[in-house]
């Protein structure tokens, strides 16, 4: 064992091996903590990251809020994060029900690495100085958490949220939302015949297929099984009768093998719209898509209904 007063010799293996590690240190990559972000760690979408850039985000429940948050207690002017003095500060607009750091009500804050952001009553953030590293994790983490392993689309509970979401967005604004549902015909047949490993080429294969002819704003959902859900922001009944129809004719033009075996595939499309339902309910609108599906399942399949 060395003692204190020990020393590396010139050219020693002691001398050697410190040059080896100095050598690692240098060759290790230093990211940089550049990135700033609000983690959601309370209230709809937990998990969700967003990435703060630029000079000034908007915060609340107004159409062209740059954060919006559809959560019940938040104003539709809410607040803002400002750029200032090589930092983000956070200012309450004047809110009904305040803007909290680290449950202390605020009107002006800076804040730091760690600190919680609430606005309202439940839309909590972590705000977080880090890399681009720990920003892709974080982001791939909130992905896999709302999304269907298998298809890549939206699961069902992230699809309940953003229903809701949408249809508080309509209320306020006057706008149109409509609802799909679509479920591919005769599905256990597929699993039947081919297999289930064929079934989850199909999925697949039709997810991808819809998903891809989607617009940005749209949410497209695994709902359960075979069946599926595409929330459409800002389209009527009949303009989404019509969408219904092009994903019909979509969905029979695809071409998918297994085995080497091909496999015709077709969906049934029940449509509802908010505005003609009783009420603005989300439960209403998906019944009601519900009930024109089953309707299009009973007149023959391979068909989309938008009335009844």
């Amino acid at each position: 064992m060395k003692g204190h007063d020990d020393h590396i010799e010139p050219g020693g293996d002691d001398e050697r091996t410190a040059i080896v590690k100095l050598q690692d240190l240098r060759g290790q990559r230093v990211v940089p903590k550049d990135r700033h972000l609000l983690v959601r760690i309370q209230g709809e979408q937990v998990g969700q990251v967003v990435t703060l850039h630029g000079a000034e985000w908007r915060v609340g429940r107004a159409r062209d809020a740059d954060l919006w948050l559809g959560d019940s207690g938040v104003s539709r002017n809410h607040a803002r994060i400002v750029w200032a003095d090589g930092g983000y500060v956070v200012e309450d607009l004047g809110s009904a029900n305040g803007t909290y750091v680290n449950g202390v009500k605020i009107t002006v804050r800076p804040v730091v690495d760690g600190d919680v952001i609430q606005f309202g009553a439940s839309a909590a953030f972590r705000y977080a100085l880090t890399d681009a590293d720990q920003e892709a994790m974080l982001m791939q983490l909130y992905e896999a958490s709302v999304t269907d392993s298998l298809t890549g689309a939206f699961n069902r509970e992230h699809f309940d949220h953003r229903l809701e979401a949408e249809i508080s967005f309509s209320r306020r604004h006057g706008a149109e939302l409509s609802l799909l549902l679509l479920d591919i015909d005769h599905f256990k047949q597929v699993n039947d015949t081919f297999g289930h490993q064929a079934g989850d080429v199909v999925l697949v294969e039709m997810a991808a297929a819809v998903n891809g002819s989607l617009r940005t704003e749209d949410v497209f959902a695994r709902y359960g099984g075979e069946e599926f859900a595409i929330i459409l922001r800002g389209i009527d009944l009949a303009s989404a009768y019509h969408v219904g129809e092009r994903f019909r004719m979509l969905v029979e033009s695809l071409r998918i093998e297994a085995n080497g075996h091909p496999i015709p595939i077709t969906i049934s499309v029940g449509v509802a719209s908010l505005r003609c339902c009783a009420d603005d309910l989300a439960e209403t609108l998906i019944a009601t898509a519900d009930r024109r599906l089953y309707a299009a399942k009973h007149a023959g399949r391979n068909r989309v209904v938008a009335q009844g």
